[in-house]
């Protein structure tokens, strides 16, 4: 089974189940092939073919995208793995409605504890790092 899977991954790329991939020059995905990442056997990976146009703006957009959504799984893991082993902060989350950081719990259930002034600071935050920190500055 996993050999007409491949055979059928294969055909899309190079035309022919039983095609020389080095023979095949005329790829649209051979356009990024010398780009920091492509690495041996497979060259320039794109099973989608999400950059089969060879619009280098496109590419950088979408590696820059890859970077930073990357790094905002390392903050969110870290930041369900932290309070575990270290302990919360002391005092309060909210003092206006008497919640203390020790009565957030981890993980999911503390979606419905913070209140509704947090989230909005949340996403203040997100929307600023999104919009106004520079950090797609190197795509254009």
């Amino acid at each position: 089974m996993m050999a007409i899977i491949g055979m059928f991954f294969q055909d899309g790329l190079t035309g022919s189940a039983w095609g020389d991939w080095a023979l095949y020059t005329a790829s649209p995905l051979r356009a990024f092939e010398n780009e920091l990442g492509a690495q041996a056997p497979l060259g320039f990976f794109d099973p989608l073919g999400l950059s089969s146009g060879g619009d280098a703006y496109s590419f950088r957009r979408r590696r820059s995208v890859e970077i930073k959504h990357g790094r905002i799984c390392m903050l969110a893991t870290m930041g369900y793995i932290t309070p575990e082993l270290t302990g919360k902060f002391p005092g309060f989350l909210s003092p206006g409605s008497g919640l203390k950081f020790a009565d957030v719990p981890n993980g999911l259930a503390a979606i419905g504890k913070v209140p509704a002034a947090g989230w909005f600071q949340i996403f203040s935050w997100m929307a600023f790092c999104e919009v106004g920190a520079g950090y797609d500055a190197d795509v254009n």
